[in-house]
């Protein structure tokens, strides 16, 4: 009977969810068949839905653009999230005499703006596939260096002293303390990461790629090839709904402990 009333729930916050998605699809499609919409400039959903469906099933958009795009965020991330958490930690305890000269340097580079970044590292890393990887690890890393700070911070005094009086060591302190009672705040910093990831991802291709979904964004905007604009659009927007989900989901199953506890009706 629980089982069942969780499917049940569940099934009214995907419904309740979607609403939205469904009449701005509709609302779409009436403005579109009343001719209120320039469909020289807005084409219908239908069309816009039926060559989405056309280039992923009967073209090599999925192998030839959606696949190196997912590639190219996903070891930019996994590099920045590596790095960022090792440092993170590196700043808050052995490094800790170092960190009021380090953090502000890292918080101008934070500041910089990514975009303009992207030619100096073209001419230093060439314009293959490393410029990009590392430009996603440049925007990335810092936000999971500053979060991971950040959450060891705000680990409550209680836990580390009652840690210290029990005669935990340095390592103990960080593994059994710290660490677990920032996770939180590291996670979100990690899910942060990787949404600008892929969504910068789409940005610098369409600055220099010959392929990826960005340049197909940016060839379709060219040939003005609108199913093909719309469609692109569209799928990258699907995509990072897949991620976010996923993601809040993994954050959901990992942090159970920090969700409300549910009050007996």
């Amino acid at each position: 009977m629980d089982v069942l009333r969780k499917l049940v729930k569940q099934l009214k916050s995907i419904g309740f969810g979607s609403l939205s998605t469904i009449l701005f699809f509709i609302v779409w499609g009436l403005l579109s068949g009343a001719g209120v919409l320039n469909r020289g400039t807005i084409p219908d959903p239908l069309s816009v839905l039926r060559r989405l469906f056309e280039n992923l099933f009967t073209t090599d958009l999925i192998t030839t653009h959606m696949l190196p795009t997912v590639r190219r965020a996903a070891l930019g991330f996994l590099l920045a999230a590596a790095m960022g958490l090792a440092t993170g930690i590196l700043l808050v305890s052995l490094f800790r005499i170092l960190r009021p000269l380090l953090v502000p340097a890292f918080r101008f580079f934070e500041k910089l703006n990514p975009l303009a970044l992207f030619p100096v590292f073209m001419l230093f890393f060439g314009i293959g596939e490393l410029s990009k990887v590392l430009i996603i690890f440049w925007v990335v890393v810092w936000i999971v260096i500053f979060h991971t700070v950040e959450g060891i911070d705000n680990v409550e005094s209680v836990h580390v002293e009652s840690a210290k009086s029990m005669g935990a060591g340095r390592f103990a302190m960080l593994s059994k303390v710290y660490l677990p009672a920032a996770a939180p705040q590291i996670f979100h910093g990690v899910k942060l990461g990787l949404s600008i990831s892929f969504i910068f991802v789409i940005s610098v291709e369409m600055l220099s790629a010959s392929s990826g979904l960005g340049w197909f964004i940016a060839n379709a905007k060219h040939q003005y090839n609108l199913p093909n604009l719309y469609s692109s659009v569209l799928l990258v927007a699907v995509i990072g709904i897949f991620i976010n989900t996923l993601v809040n989901y993994l954050e959901r199953r990992l942090f159970i402990w920090k969700q409300d506890p549910i009050l007996p009706e």
